[in-house]
Order: structure tokens, then sequence, then C-alpha cells
């Protein structure tokens, strides 16, 4: 009885998986940042799909409202080409506080972004996978995707020099850049 119960659970997490588009199969995952495997989305849909199987992103957009929340908490991130980002979009969580998706052509020049972001007082971090970023400033949606397998890309050196033993530490593209496991919410 409980061999049947785990494999249903199995089969359960198999279609999940290939319903999100993220993970499980034909290289949906690949090794990521610091060589470990992370959740790996194909389009701005995938991402979007990946993010509300562990919170909500609603009323997805291209553009951040005129004036709106979006625009001016995220005006500063990296973008287009020279900031390593193929496409990026705006949705809301459950409360209405606004979450970037956000579609990484090129990782270095991304981490680049955030640490200049960094290096100006500003918040230089965003959770990852192998080729996707996801960036809240809510910490109900940050808690939420903690189980999905993003890692938190950081380049803050307050941050990285706190983060507990037995975590993973890798070092990313840019020096004083890191990957890990550790969610501090």
């Amino acid at each position: 009885m409980r061999l049947t119960r785990t494999l249903t659970a199995a089969a359960a997490l198999v279609a999940l998986a290939a319903l999100t588009g993220c993970g499980g199969g034909e290289g949906e995952l690949e090794s990521g940042l610091g060589g470990k495997n992370l959740p790996k989305a194909k389009d701005v849909a995938s991402m979007e799909r990946f993010v509300n199987t562990y919170t909500v992103c609603k009323d997805l957009e291209t553009e951040a409202s005129a004036g709106g929340a979006a625009r001016s908490a995220f005006e500063k991130l990296p973008e287009g080409k020279a900031g390593g980002v193929k496409e990026r979009a705006f949705c809301e969580s459950e409360r209405g506080e606004p979450i970037v998706l956000m579609a990484i052509s090129d990782m270095k020049k991304f981490q680049q972004g955030l640490k200049a972001k960094s290096e100006a007082g500003e918040n230089g971090g965003a959770l990852v996978g192998a080729d996707f970023a996801v960036i809240s400033e809510n910490e109900i949606t940050t808690r939420g995707l903690k189980p999905s397998g993003l890692h938190i890309l950081s380049c803050m050196p307050d941050f990285n020099s706190r983060i507990p033993s037995g975590y993973t530490k890798r070092e990313g593209g840019v020096e004083g850049c890191i990957t890990t496991d550790y969610f501090p919410i």
C-alpha cells in the first residue's frame, strides 16, 4: 500500500513538471549556475506557469503599467542585450505587489547588472533558474518559491557573508556574486 502511494505521488510530480514546462524531460533541466541543476523555462509562458505552481503570478503583461509599482520598483534592473535579458514580463502577487519575470540570454551580463545595483546601494539579488530570473520584493512570493528549485543570486556582500553552514554557496560568473539555496525568510 505504501509503495502504491509513493508511486502515485511520483507520477503526479512528473505530470506536474510536464504541465509547468519546467523540468523533467528532454533537457528541460540543465546545468546552471555553479553546476547545480536549476529549472529552465523556454519562454515567458513557461515562467508564468512555473511561478504559478508555487505562488501567484496574475495579470501578466509585457510592459510595467504606466506609473505602476512595477515600473518604479524595478526600473533599474538589468534589461536588454546589454543586461543579458532576452525578454521580460510583469505580473502581480495575490496582494498586487509586482513580480518581474526575465528570460536571461547572458547570465554573466545579468549578474554584472545586479552587482552594479548592489554597488549603488540597492537590492542586488534575484531568484534564478538556469536561464530565467524571478524578482519580487514580496516576502510571501519569495517564501512560496523556496521549494521550487530556484536559487538566490546575490551580489550583496552583507547577505553573502551571512549564509549559514550546510547551504550551498557557489561563486557566480562575476566576482562578488554567489548563488545559494539559502532563503532567509
